[in-house]
């Protein structure tokens, strides 16, 4: 029995730990938990924050000297020279076998070079499968996978511009672009940590603890996590009171000190630093009776700067019952705001009365973010009213590199912005949020809006319409702090959202995607069909047309001729109008998509249950987005299931097969790429099994093994086909209460 299982590893992983522990005999969701009375109604929140002002010099002292790095690139000659001379791009015909061992590299030659204004090269574009109008604008990334291609792993190939290439490697090292031989332009390991570390969440821990204390009062039960402890950073004595520099579980309680806010009783729990409120004394002298703990055994000191508070040391075996002293104390009131880490407070600690958790954090794993939150929604039965609020904090980059690079390369202007549907946060704004909004897929919560749904992920707490500019964070924020005060709505928005859609709801989770394989075959072969019926009727009269005397015959062969084309192409035609009522919608569509999975996966024998308690569920969103489940199955099998069909729907990555799918309308021709699961695709006869039944379910297409030189070509072809177009594949796993 476990609250946190590993979902968040890979499948061979997944299949490990069940052949240690065995298969999944039940799952219980929070949704359920909660219904119950078994877990309190919660809600999540974010509050987010922007760099301080010594951070935010950082970050634009970075991002500003590789945007000038980047222009004095463009505008270098001899750097430009040596990529038009390269051999695949000068002689792409004869280098495609070497091209096709590192696609990405010649893509990213491509594209910087027809950002900047050079037409590249018919073969080239024949070889990548796209036109000069589809070559995308060069992002960051494009440019980190040309400038580590030229400057270590294709090094050799410029060994004529050596000097060039030795000052740009100088430049980039000078700026912190270099980390072990790989180019960062946006998200280097200082970036990140600048905005995970940054002190600017100090403000929001005081804000919101603020806001609580005001709402909650005396039982308010608040408890801040921290990865790390940072001693050093505690003033030596009352005169020596400075900035603070970091983030951590003593510059929190140190900040909150500072803030004296009205009503909080601030304590600190780790595993080398603990102190207490000196008028939580009282309470904490009881709590030691109470547990039989010799006196002796504690030693309490004034906190050198603030007479107020005291550190707790205790030695020999009652060392170990520090934790549960504390937890007492807290329990009782003496703290009303504790500190502490997630190392030792994260996991296993059992404190019913925590209200209102701050996770102040950098973890963004599954089991670690699900074990922390665990913390603060547990039911406290002497408060069957309770209801707890879970604070996530994320500092925000505002201005991104992309935005520079617009003045710099003179196709960026035009640059087509791709729409995501599954992301509520259009703009990137930094590395923290992202790891923020991966942490929410890990559990569900409640819809902060009507309709009330019960959901994973960050989407439901309503972002979408953000202005990510200083102003707009300040308005979300306070937003974010006035749902935060109405606790007792949670009560009634929790009971809304636990009707589900269904008599018997449950968590079902689904894989989404923005586009099912259907278009123009149906319509393509109803072309094929009357042509040939054309021909086979015009043959079988042109057969007879000589002996015809009168126009009675004539019209008689005529009928004849058509009948004759009307049977031999009516078996055909039942078999596209059975394929066309099959995939008339997104919803069926993507339902033939999941049969097909269905089915290799049950002749593989990775799914065992009964077909007849199976069956395949679609919907579609508001926003066109096509979702997908598999009801009846074990946990473990709806998983592959799920990320089978995820693979099949999404971008081609480096699949062994592909399924190549061309037609064509009038004058408009179109291939569409399909990569078969890697689940599936380990072994041919089970790849060739999915081709047959994606033809039995969706229509004809052509089996490609990529790990030949033909194959590796189509894979290119089909990658570029994922980047190049203003309509991307995205693919999404959702799990709602319904």
């Amino acid at each position: 029995m476990t609250a946190s299982p590993p979902y968040d590893v890979d499948f061979k992983e997944w299949q490990k730990y069940e052949e240690l522990c065995g298969p999944i005999d039940a799952e219980i969701s929070v949704p359920e938990l909660v219904q119950r009375g078994d877990l309190c109604p919660h809600q999540d929140y974010i509050h987010f924050s922007l760099p301080t002002k010594n951070e935010h010099q950082k970050l634009w002292e970075f991002k500003t000297n590789v945007s000038e790095f980047l222009k004095e690139l463009s505008e270098n000659k001899r750097f430009l020279d040596a990529l038009s001379a390269h051999p695949w791009v000068r002689d792409t015909q004869r280098h495609v076998k070497d091209i096709l061992d590192d696609p990405q590299f010649f893509s990213s030659i491509i594209i910087f070079l027809n950002s900047l204004g050079f037409v590249p090269p018919d073969y080239a574009l024949t070889i990548l499968g796209v036109r000069s109008a589809e070559v995308p604008g060069v992002d960051p990334k494009w440019l980190e996978v040309l400038l580590s291609g030229v400057l270590y792993s294709h090094v050799d190939d410029f060994s004529e511009f050596d000097d060039t290439l030795v000052a740009v490697r100088r430049e980039l090292k000078r700026i912190g672009a270099i980390e072990r031989r790989r180019i960062n332009l946006e998200d280097t390991k200082e970036i990140k940590k600048i905005l995970a570390s940054s002190t600017g969440k100090l403000k929001s821990i005081a804000t919101i603890t603020r806001m609580e204390a005001k709402q909650l009062g005396d039982d308010l039960r608040m408890v801040v996590l921290a990865d790390y402890i940072r001693e050093a950073e505690l003033p030596s004595c009352a005169d020596e009171i400075g900035p603070l520099n970091k983030i951590g579980v003593a510059p929190i309680f140190e900040h909150l000190r500072r803030e004296s806010i009205a009503g909080v009783k601030l304590g600190v729990l780790t595993g080398s630093l603990i102190i207490l409120p000196k008028d939580a004394l009282g309470i904490f002298d009881q709590v030691v009776r109470d547990n039989h703990i010799d006196n002796s055994h504690i030693r309490l000191s004034d906190l050198a700067h603030d007479k107020n508070f005291v550190r707790v040391h205790i030695k020999g075996e009652q060392k170990q019952s520090i934790v549960h002293l504390i937890t007492e104390v807290f329990n009782a009131g003496g703290i009303t705001a504790l500190v502490g880490t997630q190392a030792l407070l994260g996991e296993g600690w059992d404190a019913p009365s925590v209200n209102t958790l701050i996770l102040a954090s950098y973890v963004g794993s599954y089991m670690l973010s699900n074990q922390m939150r665990g913390r603060a929604i547990r039911i406290d039965p002497s408060k069957p009213n309770k209801t707890a609020n879970i604070w996530h904090l994320a500092s925000v980059d505002i201005e991104r590199l992309d935005e520079k690079l617009k003045s710099v390369f003179t196709k960026e202007t035009s640059r087509r912005e791709i729409f995501d549907p599954f992301d509520d946060i259009q703009q990137d704004v930094g590395d923290d949020v992202r790891m923020l909004q991966r942490r929410f897929l890990a559990f569900e919560g409640v819809s902060y809006d009507v309709p009330f749904t019960i959901e994973n992920g960050s989407k439901r707490l309503a972002l979408a319409g953000t202005k990510w500019t200083g102003a707009g964070v300040e308005s979300l924020n306070q937003s974010m702090l006035a749902r935060a005060e109405m606790r007792e709505a949670l009560l009634h928005t929790w009971s809304k959202g636990l009707h589900g859609s269904s008599p018997k709801p449950e968590m079902r989770e689904n894989v989404g995607s923005n586009y099912a394989p259907q278009g123009f075959v149906f319509f393509e072969t109803i072309q094929y069909l009357i042509v040939t019926g054309l021909i086979t009727a015009a043959l079988a009269i042109a057969q007879v047309l000589s002996g015809v005397r009168d126009v009675e015959t004539l019209a008689v062969w005529i009928l004849v001729g058509a009948g004759v084309a009307a049977v031999m192409i009516a078996p055909k035609a039942f078999k596209i109008f059975r394929l066309y009522l099959r995939n008339s919608s997104l919803e069926k569509s993507i339902t033939q998509v999941g049969w097909s999975v269905l089915e290799t996966l049950q002749f593989m024998e990775h799914i065992k249950t009964n077909s007849q308690n199976l069956r395949i569920q679609s919907t579609q969103d508001k926003m066109g987005v096509v979702y997908c489940r598999l009801d009846g199955a074990t946990p473990a099998e709806r998983r592959l299931f799920l990320e089978a069909m995820g693979e099949v729907l999404g971008p081609s990555e480096n699949p062994r097969y592909l399924l190549v799918c061309s037609s064509r309308l009038g004058g408009i021709s179109r291939v569409d790429y399909h990569p078969i699961p890697n689940s599936i695709g380990q072994k041919k006869k089970n790849a060739e099994f999915f081709a047959k039944r994606w033809e039995r379910y969706i229509g004809p297409s052509q089996l490609i093994y990529t790990r030949s030189p033909e194959g590796r070509l189509s894979l290119l072809q089909a990658r570029t086909q994922s980047f190049a177009s203003a309509f991307q594949k995205k693919t999404d796993r959702l799990s709602v209460w319904e």
